[in-house]
């Protein structure tokens, strides 16, 4: 019991401590794994136009399903019309519609309102970025959030939940967060297990802004921990189909050699049969949570036990949830998880 108090205590004083540690400009007026980088994952030109002619509607309606709420008709958000793919079709949406139904795709109802702030600037800064470097044709997004950000329609929503998304939209209308002049790629996941990871280690891009940093507090996520056991013919099976070269001892305990790790506690390399497998190709072949793990194996599984779950890289959301608990504001977690950036009005 004095542990959990300590360890309570601990993360309280470090996310309380964060405001002497973050600065920036702020301008104008977190379930499973979430905007995936764009396919050339380099920051905006700072010298690029912000806001194409097009989008831009003054005398727009807002979209169906949902109306953008009564204070917020006249903001930035109500007034950009984003391009979406819903399906096969390509529907017209107002930006405030679709970041609160962002928001109710991506993250817990339950979450703290400074959290849910800070997801609103982080998803406005992605799908405004991907509105100038577009992944789909005639669209800027689409609405599978393997791809790029899960959408729920607002209207079918608890009355609840969807007022708590629409303040959180509502109060950060036109906020986005930029890195010397230019929109970031404002990837976010759900849970670190304690630690982000650097854009690099995960996509080879040395991006400044996604660096590791720590990222206590996120203990009662839903898979903080979680393991993943695999028949042992399998995992061998599985090995063997990408390296020919593997060779597996008559002992367990030969199979699996040197391992290195990556700066945000991922596995980077492992070496097993011999020969050296990337923590990515193995989270991705074998469905592990996150590239944090550990492997034991036995005479019929080879188990993985894993901390986090997604690609670690940018803002974690259970553990922005944990800074909103321990007292931060919205921008100051969004200046903790992206390092270097300011926020400030589009």
């Amino acid at each position: 019991m004095k542990d959990s108090i300590l360890a309570a205590l601990i993360v309280i004083l470090f996310w309380a401590a964060l405001p002497f540690l973050c600065t920036g400009v702020v301008g104008g007026p977190p379930q499973g794994e979430s905007a995936a980088p764009a396919a050339d994952a380099r920051p905006t030109d700072p010298q690029a136009t912000d806001t194409p002619d097009e989008a831009w509607d003054s005398n727009a309606p807002a979209s169906n399903p949902a109306a953008p709420a009564p204070e917020a008709a006249d903001g930035f958000d109500a007034r950009f019309r984003l391009p979406v793919l819903r399906g096969s079709e390509i529907e017209s949406m107002d930006l405030h519609t679709y970041l609160t139904g962002v928001l109710l795709a991506e993250m817990p109802s339950s979450f703290e309102d400074e959290a849910k702030k800070a997801q609103a600037v982080a998803s406005r800064t992605y799908c405004l970025r991907s509105y100038l470097h577009r992944r789909h044709d005639g669209a800027a997004v689409c609405v599978n959030s393997g791809c790029c950000q899960g959408w729920r329609d607002p209207s079918a929503a608890a009355p609840e939940d969807r007022a708590r998304a629409e303040a959180a939209v509502t109060a950060t209308d036109g906020l986005v967060i930029r890195y010397q002049g230019a929109l970031i790629d404002a990837t976010f996941f759900s849970c670190s297990g304690g630690q982000t990871e650097s854009a690099a280690a995960v996509w080879g891009s040395d991006l400044p802004y996604l660096q590791a940093v720590e990222s206590p507090g996120e203990e009662g996520a839903t898979h903080f921990s979680d393991e993943t056991r695999i028949p042992l013919d399998d995992f061998r099976a599985a090995l063997a189909e990408q390296d020919g070269a593997v060779s597996f001892p008559e002992a367990l305990g030969g199979w699996v050699g040197a391992v290195t790790y990556t700066p945000g506690g991922g596995v980077d390399r492992m070496e097993l049969g011999g020969r050296p497998f990337s923590g990515t190709w193995l989270r991705k072949r074998f469905g592990l949570r996150s590239t944090v793990f550990t492997l034991e194996l036995t005479a019929e599984e080879a188990v993985f036990t894993t901390k986090g779950y997604g690609h670690r890289v940018g803002m974690s959301q259970y553990g922005a949830d944990a800074m909103a608990r321990a007292g931060n504001r919205f921008t100051e977690i969004l200046k903790w998880y992206y390092q270097g950036v300011t926020v400030e009005a589009y």
